[in-house]
Formats: structure tokens, sequence, C-alpha cells
């Protein structure tokens, strides 16, 4: 395995411990709030995000490196874009102001924001499925 595909490894892994860690920050006692708070989502994100970076490198590393570059890969790579910031848009949309609560109301993450979140990662995974398979 080459280095460049360490580091994927390393970044899918570490995107799953900082996912793990914003979505259930009692795990390792370090719940600032009883809500769900901004550095909470930030966090979530920041993972996801960790993940599907990861998962890129390492299939370029394995697959497609010293190969040129086609169509399929670059909608692969623009697609798995799409779904992370369809995420976050989801995802931080009371925060910003577009959501369905009011931020001063105080943040609030609900099933709607949840399914948002899961619809983007399911994009950016189907994207990261599209550039592995791209011959």
């Amino acid at each position: 395995m080459t280095r460049l595909a360490q580091v994927g490894v390393f970044l899918v892994t570490l995107g799953g411990v900082v996912l793990f860690v914003g979505m259930f920050p009692r795990a390792i006692d370090a719940a600032l709030t009883p809500e769900v708070g901004p550095v909470q989502l930030i966090a979530m994100l920041a993972g996801l995000a960790l993940l599907v970076l990861g998962a890129y490198i390492f299939a370029y590393a394995t697959i497609h490196q010293g190969r040129p570059s086609t169509l399929q890969m670059a909608v692969g790579v623009r697609m798995g874009l799409t779904g992370l910031v369809f995420a976050a848009a989801a995802t931080m949309a009371d925060i910003m102001g577009f959501g369905s609560h009011v931020p001063s109301d105080g943040i609030f993450f609900g099933w709607l924001q949840a399914a948002g979140m899961l619809i983007g990662f399911g994009i950016a995974a189907l994207g990261v499925l599209i550039y592995v398979l791209a011959r």
C-alpha cells in the first residue's frame, strides 16, 4: 500500500471518529449543552467531509494513479462535493436562517435536518462509487 493510500485510510478513520464524537459527545464526556449545539453540528459535517475526502484519496491511490482523467471521474468528484454541500445546507438550515425554526428559539436538529444530512451523505457516497467504477 502506498503512502497516499495510507493517508486516505487515516482520513476515513479520523472522519469516522470525528463524526462519532459529533453525534455522541457524551461518549467522551464533552457535552457542553443538553441540546445539539453548533460545534456538534460542525463536528458532524467535518467528519462526513473527512470520510468522503479520505475515500477519494484512497480510490485515487489504489485505482486511478497514473491514469488519465475521464469524464466519469469528474462527474463522481462533483457529485460527491454536491452531496457534501447538500448535507451542510440541510444540517445548518436553522443556524443560517432558512430552516423551519428561528435562531432565537435555539438550535433545532430534528428529523428533517437528519434526513437531509443522510441524503446528502448518500449522494456523496454515490459520487465516490461513480469515481471508483470509472475506467
